[in-house]
Parts: C-alpha cells; structure tokens; sequence
C-alpha cells in the first residue's frame, strides 16, 4: 500500500519537517510527497522519500492506480477507517496540512472534493497531527482498529524560562504507546522553540535541520 501525502504547506518549517521526517521512517520506500511546487522543499523531501511537484490524481495516473482504489484520511468524512478499508485500498492519501483550530474542513476542501471517486474516512472525531495520522494507520494496516488503540485529545507542553511556569497546550489528538505521546524526534523542543518569527522561515535542504 503506498501512502501519499498531498502537500499543501508552502514553508517547510522545522514543525513541518519533524512530522514528514516522522512519517518518512513510519513508512520508508512506501511514502511519495505530491505537490511540493517549491524548488527548495522539493529539494529538502526528496531527502526523505519521493517527491514530485505533481497534484495526487496526476501521480496517480501516472502510477497507473484508479482513484476508486484509493482512501483518503479526511477528519469530516462520515465513517472510520477499519483494516478492511485498506485491504481493498493501492494507497492512502494524507493531507499535509498544518491543523487548525477548530478544524477548517481543508482536507475536504482541498483534496476529497477533487478525489470523489476516492473513498474518504476519519481516524475518530478529534483532529490528528500529520505525524499521529500515519501512525494510527500503520496500526490499522497491521489489523487493529481505532478502538484497539489509546488516543487522547490535547497534549500540554510545561516549560520553566526565566524562573517562570510556562504551558503550551496543542489542541490535536494524540496516539499513546505504553502511556506517553508517539511524537516525532525533538518534536516537543522545536514546539516549545517556536515563534512567529521561527514558524515563518523556510528551511533549506543545506540548512540543520534539527
């Protein structure tokens, strides 16, 4: 099964990067980035997996996979996604989208309206990260279902600068693993890191990227 994520990011921001970086080691040589029209970006997630400048039903033409084999994971599709879903599925479409919230409905509106061949299904009421998307459906792929697993909405990050008591807290649901957070490498350090500033700055390919 080949999972997509469709790129609609035009920053590769150190957040964004974590997150495709993340899903990069989760998937390996089953991973392509579609519509990465940026020289720079292009340049940076070729390092991770394929990437093309091409939209999803263009590579999938391409690729010769008819959209009615495809899913799409949309948080406002109606029904969730079981295992049986992608055992009928020759790829998966993943929205690189950074959330907002609330939820903006950006996956719908950007990729499942111009995909309605495709078969669209939610990972559960809550919005995901990128990141937290691919790895419930690695677990799904592997036969479990969403109930098989702990996701808990909300993660609040605790910082102490300057002798004073800092929280941040992410309005994204999140997979656990034996208690804690599944979240990327240095995910917590770049988020508490960040600033308007930071999250505006695109990164390079000869750039550290963290």
């Amino acid at each position: 099964m080949l999972l997509i994520i469709d790129n609609w990011e035009r920053l590769l921001s150190p957040w964004l990067f974590s997150e495709y970086s993340f899903v990069a080691d989760l998937f390996k040589s089953s991973l392509v980035f579609t519509n990465v029209t940026s020289k720079e970006m292009l340049q940076a997630l070729s390092s991770l997996a394929k990437a093309t400048p091409k939209g999803v039903r263009e590579f999938l033409a391409e690729i010769n996979i008819p959209v009615s084999k495809v899913v799409i994971l949309d948080p406002a599709a109606s029904e969730e996604l079981r295992p049986e879903d992608l055992s009928r599925a020759e790829a998966v479409v993943v929205g690189g989208i950074m959330g907002d919230h609330p939820p903006k409905k950006r996956t719908y509106e950007l990729i499942t309206s111009k995909l309605s061949e495709a078969t669209a299904r939610n990972l559960g009421k809550e919005q995901l990260t990128i990141a937290g998307a691919a790895y419930v459906l690695k677990k799904i792929s592997e036969g479990l279902t969403l109930r098989d697993l702990d996701i808990r909405f909300g993660l609040t990050i605790k910082l102490n600068i300057l002798n004073s008591s800092v929280e941040i807290f992410l309005p994204y649901a999140f997979p656990y693993e034996g208690g804690k957070p599944v979240l990327p490498k240095e995910y917590l350090r770049i988020i508490a890191m960040r600033s308007l500033y930071y999250e505006s700055v695109e990164l390079s390919y000869s750039e550290n990227l963290l």
